[in-house]
């Protein structure tokens, strides 16, 4: 069976599935090389047809993680409960509520019928899936899961008029246990301090992660828990002066109370108080179905630290956070949620290398017209690489195919040294990024254990980047680059099995230099997407942000007489 799912709102981009395949799958940004793009994914579907060498015509399901609407089995019910609510407790903000509802049945319905004159167009009708939103998350993250019994818990700013679902899945078999509203969001809250502290709301949430190990939390926690908290085991916003279920309106009183703080501590707040509602929701679950393994999808979940936070304080044995957790990742969770609901077939996932590749001859025709770089072919790649590392070059990594999701997992990387601490300042300035931003360590799995605290072989999720870990001391004094002022490091985990190249270098590296990891961060300018061709590589070659790039394992290029390196 073949299935399609596309997603056109934040990240547009498709996937394409094929039985127990996940065949391929791309994010439009890739293509038009704006990040985050909000549009009708043309490239994305064309390009994932290309590769099963397919038509729309023979596609048999379209799947569409959005229903666009009030589900009638909850979300009108659901709606009416908060609205009583906050008529009795503060009549005045009933206004705000019914903007919030406007406000996403607008958005929603430009963005379904653009969906649905596609299928009118090509004749698919009868063959589109629609999903509920929080659904496509939470399945998604349970089908592509190790487990077969576990809690999942979704959280966003918003999709389908709810905001966080709890349910209880086994074998299949769901109980949904709790479900909030877009009113009360903790995807909102936490991209509305996002703005506050002088970022982009739902696009810089990761670096308020960062910034908030600089800070103490307990300072600014009471303001935190004036816009949203828990009250009788359901989350409440106090909307209003401080709190807008929206990235958009913030009151006098909001701003002068934000700043009477410093941003590491509004910050480190923020981050604090999400984590303890969290856990505070879903710690009686926890408790009731007696459960060890935990999915978490949703944009909130793109929060590692968060992650960490939950395993540990509800004592969670394993934690699957879906690798492509946000919107981002609607294509494929969609596609192997429709071929759930339609076979009962489970898909098979092991890999987010699922986008565009070039093969060595396209590669090799491209780097014969460069005559201001040096090509070569070295007789070990990975001989040639650990001696620029060495030597203090800023390597780029191509190889294979491009990643799909937010993280750069050694497909389309930038790789460095990790045994020093100032890297994170002026490889940061380099690339225009926040000077306090970590960088994730790439770690083979035999040497996790000995760099981080209580990592298992069973911690799949591990092997995407989407979890902190507490760092052992070798970590601590060899790797300082990529160990945060907390402690902990968001690592990507390699299997010699997946990628056999990288393992084999890093365990290489580790037997020259006593470092058990290499940077990894994304091959991509700032504020733009994460590179997808050859050309595009090249470009950021010239410019000296790199000094080198690894070519499908294959090809060394280099710029002639270059002296990139570290300062």
């Amino acid at each position: 069976m073949l299935i399609l799912g596309i997603a056109n709102n934040d990240t547009a981009g498709a996937c394409l599935i094929d039985g127990g395949d996940i065949l391929t799958a791309v994010h439009e940004e890739r293509f038009t090389r704006i990040k985050a793009h909000k549009i009708w994914p043309t490239q994305s579907i064309n390009f994932v047809l290309s590769v099963a060498n397919k038509k729309l015509e023979d596609i048999d399901i379209v799947a569409y993680g959005w229903k666009a609407g009030f589900n009638e089995d909850y979300s009108l019910n659901l709606y009416v409960e908060r609205v009583i609510y906050e008529c009795i407790h503060n009549f005045d903000n009933i206004n705000l509520l019914k903007k919030r509802v406007a406000d996403e049945i607008i958005n929603d319905k430009e963005k379904r019928a653009e969906f649905d004159r596609f299928i009118v167009d090509n004749r698919l009708k009868s063959k589109v899936c629609y999903i509920d939103h929080h659904d496509t998350h939470a399945w998604g993250a349970w089908l592509c899961s190790p487990f077969e019994q576990t809690l999942v818990v979704t959280c966003d700013g918003r999709g389908d008029f709810v905001s966080l679902t709890i349910r209880y899945i086994d074998k299949g078999k769901e109980t949904v246990l709790q479900r909030e509203t877009t009113i009360d969001s903790l995807g909102y809250f936490y991209g509305r301090i996002t703005h506050l502290l002088g970022f982009k709301a739902n696009r810089h949430e990761g670096k308020i992660t960062g910034l908030s190990a600089h800070g103490n939390p307990q300072k600014a926690l009471p303001l935190m828990k004036k816009m949203i908290d828990v009250k009788n085991h359901r989350l409440v916003a106090n909307c209003g002066e401080y709190y807008v279920p929206s990235y958009h309106g913030y009151s006098t009183t909001l701003t002068d109370e934000i700043s009477k703080y410093s941003p590491q501590d509004i910050a480190a707040a923020a981050q604090k108080h999400i984590e303890n509602i969290l856990t505070e929701l879903v710690r009686p679950y926890v408790d009731n179905h007696k459960i060890n393994n935990l999915c978490l999808a949703g944009g909130l979940f793109g929060n590692v630290r968060l992650n960490q936070a939950l395993k540990e304080n509800l004592g969670i044995e394993k934690v699957f956070v879906l690798p492509c957790m946000g919107d981002e990742g609607l294509p494929l969770a969609a596609a192997v949620t429709a071929q759930w609901r339609e076979s009962g077939l489970r898909s098979c996932f092991n890999s987010m290398a699922l986008g565009p590749a070039f093969t060595d001859a396209e590669i090799e025709l491209l780097l014969t017209e460069q005559g201001d770089l040096t090509v070569e072919k070295p007789a070990n790649m990975q001989e040639s690489v650990i001696y620029l590392l060495k030597n203090n070059h800023v390597m780029g990594f191509f190889r294979g195919r491009m990643e799909f999701g937010p993280r750069a997992l050694c497909k389309r990387s930038i790789i460095y040294h990790a045994n020093n601490k100032e890297t994170n300042l002026w490889l940061n300035k380099r690339l225009e990024r926040t000077e306090f931003m970590p960088f994730a360590p790439v770690i083979a799995e035999n040497l996790a254990e000995l760099s981080l605290v209580n990592w298992s072989p069973a911690d799949k999720t591990a092997e995407f980047m989407t979890i902190t870990y507490k760092c052992k001391p070798v970590m601590l004094s060899m790797c300082p680059a990529v160990v945060h002022i907390d402690g902990t490091a968001r690592p990507q985990i390699v299997k010699n099995e997946q990628d056999p190249f990288m393992y084999q270098l890093l365990n290489k590296w580790y037997t020259l230099t006593g470092q058990p990891c290499l940077v990894n961060t994304s091959f991509n300018r700032h504020e733009e997407p994460i590179i997808n061709t050859p050309h595009e590589a090249l470009s950021v070659l010239r410019e000296g942000i790199i000094s080198a790039i690894n070519f499908n394992d294959l090809f060394l290029v280099t710029r002639k007489n270059d002296a990139a390196k570290d300062n």
